[in-house]
Parts: C-alpha cells; sequence; structure tokens
C-alpha cells in the first residue's frame, strides 16, 4: 500500500516505493526573492526545481532507479552480482540503493582523482567499493584511460553491469517521464527559459525534449564548468566528449562558470533556505550570466508573455550543500564566513 497524498509506505515492497518517483507528489519548486534574483524589475521570475528532496537527497536518484528498474524488467540483472559505474557520488550512491531492492547488492565505483575526502567516505559509508582514477584533462571518444571507459569494459564480466548513465537511454527518459511534467504543471506550462547544469546530460535532454515538444519556442541553457574550474557533478565542454548522447541536439545555448562563483551562488541561496550545492549555484549562476547577455542585447523582450508581461524561468537544483562543506571553505574568500569567537579554546580544530 502507498499513501500518495499522504507520503506512507508499507508492506514488503515499501523501501523500493519510496525510492520509486512514481509514488511520490510533485518535488517542490520555489521562487527566487529579489535578493537572489538581479532582473526581478524586469518582470523575470526565476524558479527553483528542488531536486535535492527526493528521497535520496539528489536529482540522480531519479534516473538511478529508472535505469536500475529497467535493466531488471527486461532481464539484465539475472545472474549479476555487482554493478560497476563512473560516478563522483550521487548517481552510484543512488544506483547501490535502488539496486539493493532488485537483488544485487555490491556495487563498485570509478571516481576521479579530485573526488573530495567527505563524498569518498559518503561511498565507503553506504557500502559502495570506490575504486580511484586519474581522469584526462581532454578526452578523446572511447578513451581507454577514463573511469567511463574502465567501467564499461569491467561491466563486461559475467558477475557484473555496468549500467553506463553516459550512455543509457533510460537515464534521459526518467527525467522526461517524470521531471519535465513536473515542471510544465507547476508552472502551468509558461516556462520560457530552462537553465541546467551538464554532467551526463540526462537532466538536459529529458527535459528539453518533454518541455520542447509541448512548446518549441522555450530555450534551453546548458551551463557547463569554466575550462580548468571545478565544480562536483558538472563538466567542461572537453570533458563532455565521453557522452554519447547526442546532447547538443537539445541545448540553445552553452555558458561557462567558474568554481568560486558556482560555490557562493550556492551558499547564497543557501543561507535564505534554499539548500543548494555546488552544481545547483553553478546552474542559478550559468542562468543569471544568460540572461544578463539577453538584456545588453536587447533579446530579453522576445521572450515576454503578452497576457502576464513576465518571463518565467526554471533551473533544477541537484543537491545539497551538506557534503562539500570543506569544498566552500577552500573555493570562497574568508571574509565571506563569520568569525569565531573564543576560537583559540577550541578542543577538535583540525
Amino acid at each position: 500500500m502507498v499513501g500518495y497524498m499522504t507520503n506512507t509506505f508499507t508492506g514488503p515492497d515499501a523501501l523500493k516505493d519510496f525510492l520509486n518517483p512514481e509514488k511520490h507528489p510533485n518535488l517542490p519548486m520555489v521562487e527566487l526573492p529579489a535578493s537572489l534574483n538581479p532582473f526581478a524589475a524586469d518582470g523575470v521570475r526565476i524558479f527553483a526545481k528542488m531536486m535535492g528532496l527526493s528521497p535520496l537527497g539528489n536529482v540522480k536518484a531519479l534516473p538511478a532507479f529508472n535505469m536500475v528498474r529497467e535493466m531488471h524488467a527486461r532481464g539484465e540483472l539475472e545472474g549479476v552480482e555487482r554493478l560497476v559505474e563512473n560516478s563522483s557520488g550521487n548517481t552510484v550512491f543512488s544506483m547501490a540503493l535502488a539496486a539493493r531492492q532488485f537483488g544485487v547488492e555490491r556495487t563498485q565505483s570509478y571516481v576521479p582523482s579530485e573526488i573530495s575526502w567527505n563524498k569518498l567516505l559518503m561511498l565507503q559509508f553506504f557500502g559502495i567499493e570506490p575504486i580511484v582514477n586519474v581522469e584526462p584533462q581532454a578526452p578523446v571518444e572511447n578513451d581507454p584511460a577514463t573511469g567511463v571507459f574502465k567501467a564499461r569494459q569491467d561491466g563486461q564480466q559475467p558477475d557484473a553491469m555496468n549500467p553506463g548513465q553516459y550512455e543509457n537511454s533510460d537515464n534521459p527518459e526518467a527525467h522526461e517521464k517524470w521531471t519535465g511534467p513536473q515542471i510544465w504543471e507547476q508552472t502551468e506550462g509558461k516556462i520560457d527559459i530552462f537553465g541546467v547544469g551538464l554532467g551526463t546530460t540526462g537532466t538536459l535532454i529529458g527535459n528539453s525534449r518533454y518541455l520542447k515538444k509541448l512548446n518549441p519556442e522555450i530555450q534551453v541553457v546548458g551551463v557547463l564548468r569554466a575550462p580548468e574550474n571545478y565544480v562536483p557533478g558538472v563538466r567542461t565542454e572537453n570533458l563532455l566528449n565521453v557522452v554519447d548522447f547526442k546532447w547538443r541536439d537539445h541545448v540553445d545555448t552553452l555558458v561557462g562558470v567558474k568554481t568560486d562563483t558556482a560555490y557562493l551562488t550556492s551558499m547564497e541561496m543557501s543561507r535564505l533556505g534554499i539548500l543548494a550545492g555546488p552544481s545547483s549555484g553553478l546552474a542559478l549562476a550559468g542562468l543569471l550570466d544568460h540572461l544578463k547577455n539577453l538584456k545588453e542585447t536587447g533579446d530579453l523582450e522576445g521572450f515576454r508573455r503578452a497576457d502576464s508581461g513576465e518571463i518565467t524561468c526554471v533551473f533544477p537544483c541537484p543537491d545539497g550543500p551538506i557534503a562539500y562543506l570543506e569544498e566552500y571553505f577552500k573555493y570562497i574568500d574568508a571574509n565571506h564566513f563569520p568569525a569565531i569567537t573564543n576560537e583559540d579554546v577550541l578542543v577538535n580544530k583540525p
């Protein structure tokens, strides 16, 4: 039994139902206040789609569940003892928890050498076996040095399965089935611009496919890490070479964002109650940069709705900030943090 309106999950399939996006009401979407939206006076409304409020606390919970469930439905998990995936955290974490509900207990993950220590501890906490890999900075297609390639090769062993989030169509289809329809319903079909960070590009493709099917005039802004800048879960344009999806077919423009800007924007949102991680900050910062360019060129008016005089933008917040706390103090200038009174008497200061 599932109490859809009361969010109650009972019976032998309670955990499986709890992880199933179909069994939940819409994830929240919240409008940014003017302090976070410098274009509010221009009639621009910006909404954060809180994907981090899914049961597992991150956007990857949706495609991870969809990939595992569909593999199970196709009989591809028969005889499989371990999943192996290339992931720095959220995807493989969500995948491992879903897989246990479908009979696969072990999950291994190829992770980049730049992974944060807290993320590594999180994987171990949830029983995931990390395999650290030094990623090439400018990988070519099917580069054997990448974790994506190594996970794919490992997944061909008789006891293993590589879901392949960078090429598995069940990844973007999760957002086409669930996220896109939610955004359309919550905006009452009045979305004009969709800004999204690019990692596996599943969130981009699934939402773009669904939203543009209903309104081809919606503009999709893909937000990348600027070259040689770190933001977890998001790739530079060069690093997107390992992605097999035809993601360029689903994006109208690209914007690059630097590390410090992504983290600072994330912290500003979080301090007002929108708990959003670094990739959320990147998505918003990229969207704001794009809106600035539209305004400066006079193109912003082309998105204004005749009936309301407004322009509606949406960006997904993939997860929250807690897993990245140490990184905020690394990438944001110290003057953005309050001083600690009586710091000299701390016992457990690192």
